[in-house]
């Protein structure tokens, strides 16, 4: 069964300048490192602005730059010492050495040679001549008429042909655009299609089958109005829209690289519960932002709980504790999450696009150095202003130690036109988040809606969602944006009602169908002739399995869990960890939103990642090994069809069809799983048992009861009845006797010849080492070894070998408990009708899952991996 086929056109870039997929974090990286180097040290020879470029070399720009002068491409190659930029700057090559005044400094020089090895990304498009051509009185020219930069307006209904359509103003706007190209919108999707939809978008979890079907029959005119209000009503609304913004902030659990400081964030949790209740209760979006920027002036003690809304700022990264780079990251965040600015380009120069110039920028980075984050309660997460004021200048080309003029505290002057609006009560945080929500400021509105259409909708109405700078064309649904805009702010800032009013459009019920005249003419469904099909987010798929399951806890709010990591959590995926230095691998590959800085929107890919997730990976084969037993103990006198239709109510929310009831059959017949099935043990096992050196005979095998911290073993270390015993990947540690050995136990597969090669390592000097057997079903031992600080070669030759045979790799203590730990690592390998390789540390099983995979709880899992259950329509 195929899953999650492409549907996405890409990532939305962090930066205005930036090229298609370049990572955010490296662009950043460039902005703030490479281009003021650049600028400094290398533009008066060799950019647009020079009399005469030196060596005919550019490097104003990355098409210059990768052009190269009369020696070539400055960055080609792969190996950076061989790079003529390196060679030039590192003063390798005799005739060849930049800048010529003198060579850089070397943290300097790191940060080139750590830039040329993540890829050398330069988000510049055109060369800085282009600038020029756009003089300041171009630019103000454009910033005066330019569309988003002007107050939205409540534009006239067009007149269109299909009036009965329409459902709400937003229709209107639709079908006016579709009339003009000549096509017709869809028709409404059927109940079953439409409650999916609106369950996951507005709760982020699958509609039941029960739930289904009794919207289905519910002939009422209101049933779909009523059930949308259930919905917005339902505390897991405010789940679904705090995840969201979560992405918009850079939520995380942790501060990433800080050296040797404590890494964690431990109350980060408390602003998710904030947003949480937040959109729960509608909060109006303008206050939603005051609290997020200055709760410490409108709940002071906490009264409200209103502090942890404070999160926003400070739960970024940390940059080792350098107070700019703390600064750049607030003003970025504020500026594109809330505003679409990139007012983060103008650190080093003015803006080469927009009309944000530096002294904009530092204005923002006084409000920012002159808070301060006490700690402790009644929120750790809280800024304060600042007792004694910092004056606020410009750094020239961004560095600290070059000070130009100082500057009064302004909120972004463009924007405030005659009358620049003062940042100086207090850090001035206050001031700029009534700025930033004055119905005057035409930004903020429009940058939300849009937001949430995107959220709704698949595809926002302006692409570029934290960029609505010079270079955004108006959007094709701009009097649509505008409408929304406005009656936003008239009806109270409330989220429940914009959203409530775009899912009751019959904009947002149409069917995602193709049909060829749209695909013909707007094959990017630019003008919404139908509903994008959409794929489930990470956090839907791993919640819709959780509901499949029957494992769901729905509590709200509370600390965050490692979801990732056996025993698996049944909680929501909202509140995973989020680990910013080491985001875990299923997160990178489901396009989970990086949380270094702020995200304007996912990326949609398809990576062959995602299909071996739903596979391999332990978490999925939980669901689906407790379906497989549910469906077990469910079924009618055994009978395979009950079972069957199970798994299809639980997991598609619907009945199987005839065909489906026979190939479901056969698979489970393929599978070995008839009637009455056994359950296939696993390859490898992970126990403990009762070793008699002595008699070479296992008196006892048992699993380890516990899976936790990547290894095998019981609730704690030591646990009270286990003791120190534990296996993980590559090894582990014995009990304090004979009765605790630490075992890992292979069952053959399938008969064949074995050969058994084997690496073990007794590190400790102390203790009188262990003993080591690899032992056939229980009494044949095939070698036997004894360690102490040192390492033995653990093989053994052509033992035949039987199904179902066991072999066994047990360490004891050698009667004495001190410093057992051990490494074993051990490949398998089988011959016999065809040949095949066990190995224990790449094929280590976090889980009993295995144990229990039947072949229901196979069925189970491919249809956890169709489309159906992946995609939303």
């Amino acid at each position: 069964m195929t899953i999650f086929p492409s549907i996405g056109r890409g990532t939305e870039n962090s930066q205005p300048n930036v090229r298609e997929f370049d990572d955010p974090t490296e662009v950043e990286f460039f902005e703030n490192k490479i281009r003021p180097v650049l600028v400094e040290h290398c533009y008066e020879c060799h950019s647009a602005k020079a009399k005469e470029a030196s060596g005919q070399l550019l490097i104003d720009s990355q098409p210059s730059m990768r052009k190269g002068g009369e020696r070539g491409d400055l960055l080609a190659g792969d190996d950076v010492d061989r790079k003529l930029l390196w060679k030039a700057i590192n003063y390798k090559d005799n005739d060849l050495q930049m800048p010529p005044s003198g060579k850089l400094a070397q943290n300097v020089l790191d940060d080139f040679r750590r830039w040329m090895e993540k890829g050398a990304v330069d988000p510049r498009k055109e060369p800085t001549s282009l600038s020029k051509e756009s003089g300041q009185g171009t630019m103000e020219a454009r910033t005066a008429t330019h569309w988003a930069y002007t107050a939205p307006t409540l534009q006239p209904l067009p007149e269109t042909k299909s009036g009965n359509w329409q459902r709400d103003p937003i229709d209107a706007y639709v079908l006016g655009n579709l009339e003009s190209i000549d096509l017709k919108p869809n028709p409404e999707a059927d109940r079953r299609t439409l409650i999916k939809r609106l369950s996951f978008d507005l709760l982020g979890l699958p509609a039941t089958l029960q739930e289904i079907e009794a919207f289905e029959q519910d002939k009422e005119a209101k049933a779909y109005e009523r059930l949308v209000a259930r919905m917005l009503e339902s505390p897991h609304f405010g789940e679904r829209y705090a995840r969201y913004w979560m992405d918009v902030t850079r939520y995380a659990d942790n501060k990433g690289y800080v050296f040797q400081e404590d890494r964690e964030y431990p109350h980060a949790h408390r602003y998710r519960s904030w947003l949480i209740k937040a959109f729960n209760r509608d909060l109006p979006f303008d206050d939603f932002i005051r609290l997020q920027l200055a709760a410490d002036r409108l709940d002071p003690e906490n009264k409200s709980g209103d502090l942890d809304a404070m999160g926003m700022l400070t739960l970024g990264r940390r940059f080792l504790n350098n107070k700019n780079d703390i600064a750049d990251d607030r003003i970025d965040v504020v500026t594109r999450g809330l505003m679409a600015m990139t007012v983060g380009c103008a650190r080093c120069h003015d803006h080469k696009f927009d009309p944000v110039k530096m002294a904009d920028y530092y204005s923002l980075h006084g409000v920012f150095i002159n808070s301060e984050e006490p700690g402790g309660e009644p929120s750790p997460m809280r800024l304060t202003d600042s007792d004694k004021k910092k004056e606020s200048y410009i750094f020239l080309r961004g560095q600290q130690g070059n000070r130009g003029e100082k500057i009064d505290r302004l909120f972004i002057q463009f924007l405030s036109k005659e009358n620049p609006l003062p940042l100086a009560n207090g850090s001035g945080r206050m001031d700029l988040a009534n700025a930033i929500v004055a119905p005057s400021n035409p930004l903020t509105a429009r940058v939300y809606v849009n937001r949430v259409w995107g959220w709704l909708m698949g595809t926002p109405l302006v692409d570029s969602a934290s960029d609505f700078g010079l270079r955004c064309e108006p959007p094709l649904q701009k009097a649509l944006l505008d409408r929304l805009a406005v009656e936003f702010m008239e009806q109270g800032w409330s989220t429940k009602r914009l959203v409530e009013r775009i899912v009751c459009s019959a904009t947002y019920r149409q069917s995602s169908n193709t049909r060829d005249d749209g695909m013909a003419k707007d094959p990017e469904n630019r003008y919404w002739w139908r509903t994008s099909r959409r794929r489930m987010e990470l956090e839907t798929y791993l919640d819709a399995m959780l509901v499949a399951s029957g494992t769901l806890d729905r509590t709200i709010g509370g600390p965050s869990v490692k979801i990732h990591e056996a025993p698996f959590s049944n909680r929501r995926t909202v509140y995973a960890y989020i680990d910013r230095q080491n985001l875990p691998g299923i997160f990178r590959s489901f396009d989970f939103a990086s949380p270094d800085a702020h995200s304007p929107k996912r990326a949609v890919t398809t990576v062959p990642q995602q299909g071996l997730f739903a596979l391999n990976s332990g978490l999925v084969l939980s669901h689906a090994v407790e379906l497989g037993k549910q469906a077990t103990s469910g079924a009618e006198n055994g009978k395979q069809e009950t079972s069957i239709r199970y798994l299809f109510e639980k997991v598609l929310s619907r009945q199987p069809t005839t065909s489906e009831l026979k190939w479901a059959s056969d698979f489970l017949t393929q599978s070995g799983d008839g009637e009455s099935s056994k359950i296939p043990q696993a390859t490898w096992r992970y126990g403990y048992g009762n070793w008699d050196a002595a008699s070479k005979q296992l008196a006892s095998f048992n699993d380890l009861p516990v899976y936790a911290n990547k290894k095998w073993g019981g609730d704690a270390l030591p646990d009270p009845k286990l003791g120190w015993v534990h296996l993980d990947e590559g090894g582990g540690h014995p009990g304090d006797s004979p009765n605790f050995a630490a075992i890992r136990r292979w069952t053959a597969p399938a008969l064949g010849t074995l050969r058994i090669e084997g690496n073990f390592h007794h590190p400790s000097e102390k203790g009188n080492g262990v003993r080591v057997w690899i032992v056939r079903n229980g009494n044949q031992v095939l070698g036997e070894w004894e360690a102490k600080n040192k390492k033995e070669k653990t093989n053994c030759n052509a033992i035949e070998i039987a199904l179902g045979d066991t072999v066994d790799f047990i360490v004891d203590c050698n009667q004495d408990i001190d410093s057992d730990g051990f490494r074993w690592t051990v490949q398998l390998n089988l011959r016999g009708a065809s040949t095949a390789s066990y190995k224990s540390k790449e094929h280590f099983a976090g889980s009993e899952l295995q144990r229990d995979f039947s072949g229901l709880a196979q069925l189970a899992q491919a249809l956890l991996a169709t489309n159906e259950f992946c995609f939303i329509d």
